[in-house]
């Protein structure tokens, strides 16, 4: 199906996100399930704009599936994890959730488009 056969479904894309926030959490962050939990959602809301703008260009063949990715990445700076490092937990590890959130994003935005 081309990208161009529907737009976004939002609500469902949030949805569909904080489950795969939820996801990445109780596989990989248990321990640090609430500061985790929070961080993502703080992230995910600071690039909201950002990531309904990207949907619709990739929805309407503006943006590859590729540049989508490339934007993401672009904005890891915005995730300060600050409720993790408060919680003790080390730059290596949150670097590590960090990456697991870009993942989650880059994913959710991709499978927007999929969704009925």
């Amino acid at each position: 199906m081309s990208p161009k056969a529907r737009p976004p479904n939002f609500k469902a894309f949030w949805k569909g996100l904080r489950e795969e926030l939820r996801r990445l959490v109780e596989n990989s962050w248990r321990e640090y399930r609430d500061a985790a939990l929070k961080d993502g959602d703080a992230f995910f809301r600071k690039t909201k704009d950002d990531l309904e703008r990207w949907a619709a260009l990739l929805a309407k063949g503006q943006l590859t599936a590729d540049e989508v990715t490339w934007l993401v990445r672009g904005k890891k700076d915005l995730a300060t994890l600050a409720a993790l490092e408060q919680a003790g937990l080390a730059l290596a590890a949150r670097d590590r959730f960090r990456d697991g959130l870009l993942d989650v994003l880059g994913r959710s935005l991709q499978n927007i488009l999929r969704t009925p």
